[in-house]
C-alpha cells in the first residue's frame, strides 16, 4: 500500500502539469467564466437594455404627440390657405369683370 501511495505521489506532479490537466483546467476556467457571465454580467445588461427600451417607449409617445400636434396645425393652416385662395379667386374674377366693363 505504501508503495502505491509513493507511486501516486510521484506521478501526481506529472499528471497535474500534463496536457490532460491543462484541458481540465481550461474547462474549469471556462465554466467559471460562463457562470460569472450568466450570474452577474448578463442580468445587469438585461436591466440596462430594459431601461433603454422603456425610455425609448416614452420618447416615442412624446414624439407621436408632437407629430399629431404639428399635423393639426398644418390642417388648420391648410384650411386657412384654402379660404385665402378662394378669396383671391373671387378678387381675380371681380377684377376680370371690371376689366371687361372698361
Amino acid at each position: 500500500m505504501e508503495a502505491a501511495m509513493v507511486a501516486l505521489l510521484t506521478a501526481l506532479p506529472g499528471l497535474i502539469s500534463g496536457p490532460a490537466s491543462a484541458v481540465v483546467i481550461c474547462l474549469l476556467f471556462m465554466y467559471g467564466a460562463g457562470h460569472v457571465l450568466v450570474k452577474f454580467i448578463l442580468p445587469e445588461q438585461r436591466e440596462s437594455l430594459n431601461k433603454v427600451l422603456a425610455d425609448s417607449a416614452e420618447n416615442r409617445a412624446v414624439f407621436k404627440q408632437a407629430v399629431e400636434a404639428i399635423d393639426e396645425r398644418f390642417k388648420s393652416m391648410e384650411r386657412n390657405v384654402s379660404a385665402v385662395k378662394k378669396d383671391v379667386d373671387k378678387i381675380e374674377r371681380s377684377i376680370s369683370e371690371i376689366k371687361m366693363k372698361i
